[in-house]
C-alpha cells in the first residue's frame, strides 16, 4: 500500500497536469491486478523508487548533485530527474491545455473495468497527446481537438498551416511483433512485408474517416494519418511497436512504395497529404512523408 501511496504523493508534487488529466484513471489502475505493470503506473513506480534513492543520498549532498546523478539533458527539475518520460507529458499536457481548443475531449472514455482496457485506452490517448505536441512543434495553428462524443466525428484535430486547413487521426501501429528480440530468426524482407503490413491496416481503417470529415466540413480538404509506435514517452513492451529493428530509412523506403500504389490506384486517396510515424520522444525524429514544403 505504501507504494500506491507514494504514487499519489508523486502525482500531486511533482506532475500536476498528469495527476489533472489522468489521476482518476490511475487511482483506479492502482486498485487492479497487476499495476506495477501498467502504462502510467509502472513509470510512477519507477520514478517514487528513485525519488527514495534520492532523498536518501541527498542528505549527504550539495546542490551539484543532479549534475553527476543524470545524464546530461537540457532539464534539471527534480520532476526530469524523476523520470524524464513522465516529465515531458506532463509539460505537453500543460501546453495542450493552453493552445489547444478543446483539449479536454481527448481524456474522455478512460474509466474503464478492466486493466488491460485501461492499458490499451491510455496508450491511445497518448498517441493524441503525441500528435498534438507533434502540430504545435511543427508550427501549426489554430489548433483544435474534435470532440467525438458530441459530434461522431472521427477525426482527432483540426489545424492550419500555410493557409491550408487539416484534418489530423491519430492511430498506433498494433502488432508490435518484436523480431528484434530473436536475431537468430531476422529476415529484413518478412521484416519489411510486416512493418507494410500495419501501416496498410492503419491507413485502411483511418483514410475513410478523415476522407467523410473532409467531405463535410468545408475548408478542410488535407489530412495527416498520425501513426504512434507506441513509446511517445516511454517504452512498454505489451504496447509498443519498436519497428522490428530497421532504420528510418528502411521505413520510409516501405512508407514511399505504399504511398505511390495509394496515389496511382483508382481512389487517389485525394484527402491525404501527409504520413507520420513517430519513432520515440523526439517529434524531431519522427518520419513524415512526404515533407512539408
Amino acid at each position: 500500500m505504501e507504494r500506491k501511496e507514494d504514487v499519489k504523493l508523486i502525482l500531486e508534487d511533482y506532475y500536476p497536469y498528469l495527476d489533472k488529466f489522468f489521476g482518476e484513471a490511475i487511482e483506479k489502475r492502482l486498485e487492479m491486478p497487476n499495476y506495477e505493470n501498467g502504462v502510467l503506473t509502472s513509470q510512477l513506480l519507477k520514478a517514487a523508487r528513485k525519488l527514495t534513492t534520492y532523498q536518501k543520498e541527498s542528505r549527504y549532498s550539495e546542490d551539484e548533485y543532479f549534475e553527476d546523478w543524470y545524464y546530461d539533458e537540457e532539464y534539471k527539475s527534480e520532476s526530469f530527474i524523476l523520470e524524464s518520460g513522465l516529465y515531458i507529458l506532463d509539460r505537453t499536457l500543460s501546453h495542450g491545455e493552453q493552445y489547444c481548443e478543446g483539449y479536454n475531449c481527448i481524456f474522455q472514455n478512460i474509466n474503464l473495468s478492466k486493466p488491460q482496457e485501461v492499458d490499451n485506452r491510455i496508450t491511445e490517448i497518448l498517441a493524441q497527446v503525441k500528435a498534438f505536441e507533434f502540430l504545435s512543434k511543427l508550427g501549426f495553428k489554430q489548433i483544435a481537438a474534435v470532440d467525438r462524443e458530441q459530434t461522431r466525428l472521427q477525426v482527432d484535430f483540426t489545424a492550419s498551416m500555410f493557409k491550408g486547413f487539416y484534418a489530423i487521426i491519430a492511430t498506433r501501429l498494433y502488432s508490435a511483433k518484436r523480431i528484434e528480440e530473436h536475431r537468430a530468426e531476422y529476415d529484413e524482407r518478412y521484416v519489411m512485408k510486416s512493418l507494410k503490413n500495419d501501416i496498410v491496416y492503419a491507413i485502411n481503417q483511418k483514410y475513410p474517416k478523415l476522407e467523410n470529415f473532409c467531405l463535410t466540413h468545408f475548408g478542410i480538404n488535407k489530412g495527416i494519418i498520425f501513426i504512434s509506435s507506441g513509446r511517445d514517452y516511454f517504452g512498454h513492451i505489451k504496447f509498443e511497436n519498436s519497428f522490428y529493428g530497421l532504420q528510418p530509412s528502411k521505413i520510409k523506403a516501405v512508407l514511399n512504395k505504399e504511398w505511390a500504389t495509394r496515389k496511382s490506384g483508382e481512389k487517389s486517396y485525394k484527402y491525404l497529404h501527409h504520413i507520420v510515424i513517430t519513432t520515440g520522444r523526439n517529434v524531431g525524429n519522427a518520419i513524415i512523408y512526404p515533407n512539408f514544403k
